[in-house]
C-alpha cells in the first residue's frame, strides 16, 4: 500500500519548521549573549533587534496567508525560504546595531512564510479528525529545532564564533528552497486525492459556499478578536522567556555559557512531548479548555523560574514545565483558525491572527529588555511575562462554541 502524500507533505513541513525555529528561537536566544559582547549593545537594544524580526514577520504574515489561499502553499513556502536563508546568513555579517536590525528583519520576512502557510497546507491535507494529530506531530519539529541549538551552537561558538552559527543555519534555510519546491503540493485535489482520514461525504465546506468571504467578514466576528487578543497576550509573555532565558542564566545566575545554553534545550525537548500530547488531547477536550489549562500553567511555571532562582535544579524544572506547555501553544491557535472558520479562509485567518500575535511579540522583548536595564534584574521582566500569560487565559475563557460562519 502506497503512503498517502499527506505524510510526505507533513515530513517536508516538519523539516521546514525545524530549521525555521532553529533560526527563529534557538539561534537568537543562544547566540545573543555573545552578540551583546561583540556588538556592544544593552538589553533594550537586544530587544530592538528581536522586534525588527517581528515587525517584518507581522507585516508580511497577512500577505503570506492571502497568497497561500490564492496561489497555494508550495510556491509561497519555497520562494520565501530564500529570504529566510539569506537573512540568516547575513546575520553572521552583522557589525553594528543597525545591520543586525536590518538583517534580522530580512529573516522575519522569510519566517512569515513558514508557519501560517505550512499549517494551512497541513490542514488541507488532513481530515477534520486528524488535524490535531497532524499538527501535534508538526509541533514537535519546532522544539526539536531550537532544542538542538542549545546543544550544537555552544560548541560552534567556542571553536569558531557566533557568526559561524548564523552562517550554517543560513545555508540550511537555502536548502529548504529545493526540498519544498520538489515535495510540496498545495492541495490534495492536484493529485486526485482526498485529505487523509476523510471520505467525500465528510468534507464540511465547499469552496463555492464560501468563495465570497473576505477580510472584513472575518474581522466582524467577535470570535476572531477573542482568539487574537489571547494570542497577542501569550506571545508577549512567552517570548520574554524564550528570548532572554539563556542571557538570564549567563548574566543574572552567573552560570557558564554552555550550562545556560542548556536551558533552551530543556525547554525544547520537553516541548516535543508537550506539543504532541496536548495537541492530541485537544481533539477530545476542545481547544478552549486546552488553552485555559496551558496558559494557567504557563503562568505558574514562569513564577517558579523567578522564585527559585537560587536553586538551579528547580529553575530547570520550571523551564521544563514551561517548555512542555509552550510546545502546544502555537499549533493550538492554528487549529482554532480551522475549527472556528471555513477552510477556504484558513490562511487568511491565521495571517490576521499573526498581526495580533506580532504586537505582543514586538513589544514583549523591548519592554522586558528595558525593564532589565532599569532594574538590573530579569525578575520584573519575567513577572510581566507571567501576568500576560494569565491575561491570555482570562481572555480565552470568554470564547464560545463555534457557529456556522
Amino acid at each position: 500500500m502506497m503512503i498517502h502524500w499527506a505524510w510526505i507533505i507533513l515530513i517536508a513541513s516538519f523539516f521546514t519548521i525545524c530549521v525555521n525555529h532553529s533560526i527563529r528561537i534557538g539561534a537568537y536566544s543562544v547566540l545573543l549573549p555573545k552578540m551583546i559582547q561583540t556588538l556592544g549593545i544593552n538589553m533594550t537594544q537586544a530587544g530592538m533587534i528581536r522586534a525588527a524580526f517581528f515587525i517584518t514577520y507581522v507585516f508580511f504574515s497577512p500577505l503570506m496567508g492571502w497568497l497561500t489561499d490564492r496561489i497555494g502553499g508550495r510556491f509561497v513556502i519555497s520562494f520565501f525560504c530564500l529570504f529566510l536563508g539569506a537573512g540568516t546568513f547575513l546575520m553572521g555579517q552583522a557589525s553594528s546595531l543597525f545591520t543586525a536590525i536590518l538583517f534580522h528583519g530580512i529573516v522575519g520576512i522569510g519566517s512569515a512564510a513558514m508557519w501560517a502557510p505550512t499549517v494551512t497546507l497541513i490542514q488541507k491535507w488532513f481530515g477534520a479528525k486528524r488535524r490535531g494529530l497532524a499538527l501535534g506531530i508538526l509541533s514537535t519539529s519546532s522544539p526539536l529545532g531550537y532544542g538542538l541549538m542549545g546543544v550544537i551552537l555552544p560548541t560552534i561558538v567556542i571553536n569558531y564564533s557566533w557568526r559561524m552559527g548564523w552562517y550554517l543555519l543560513g545555508l540550511s534555510g537555502l536548502i529548504l528552497v529545493v526540498v519544498n519546491a520538489f515535495l510540496l503540493r498545495s492541495d490534495p485535489k492536484e493529485m486526485g486525492l482526498l485529505p487523509w482520514g476523510e471520505v467525500s461525504k465528510s468534507i464540511p465546506f465547499s469552496s463555492e459556499s464560501h468563495s465570497s468571504i473576505h477580510y472584513k467578514d472575518v474581522l466582524r466576528q467577535g470570535t476572531f478578536w477573542l482568539i487574537g487578543l489571547s494570542y497577542s497576550s501569550i506571545s508577549f509573555g512567552t517570548y520574554i522567556i524564550t528570548d532572554f532565558i539563556v542571557t538570564y542564566g549567563v548574566v543574572e545566575l552567573k552560570l557558564q555559557y554552555p550550562v545556560a545554553s542548556a536551558f533552551i534545550s530543556i525547554m525544547a525537548f520537553t516541548g516535543i512531548a508537550g506539543g504532541f500530547v496536548l495537541m492530541s488531547l485537544s481533539d477530545y477536550i476542545g481547544r478552549k479548555r486546552s488553552l485555559l489549562i496551558i496558559h494557567s500553567l504557563v503562568t505558574f511555571s514562569i513564577l517558579l523560574i523567578i522564585f527559585v532562582a537560587g536553586y538551579i535544579p528547580l529553575v530547570r524544572i520550571g523551564i521544563g514545565v514551561f517548555g512542555f506547555l509552550y510546545g502546544a501553544i502555537w499549533p493550538m491557535y492554528a487549529v482554532c483558525a480551522r475549527d472556528y472558520f471555513p477552510k477556504e479562509v484558513g490562511g487568511t485567518v491565521i495571517g490576521l491572527f499573526t498581526l495580533l500575535y506580532g504586537v505582543g511579540a514586538i513589544l514583549g522583548p523591548i519592554i522586558a529588555g528595558r525593564l532589565a536595564d532599569v532594574t538590573g534584574t530579569f525578575r520584573w521582566s519575567f513577572g510581566l511575562g507571567a501576568l500576560m500569560a494569565l491575561t491570555a487565559a482570562m481572555v480565552i475563557g470568554f470564547l464560545r462554541k463555534p457557529k456556522e460562519f
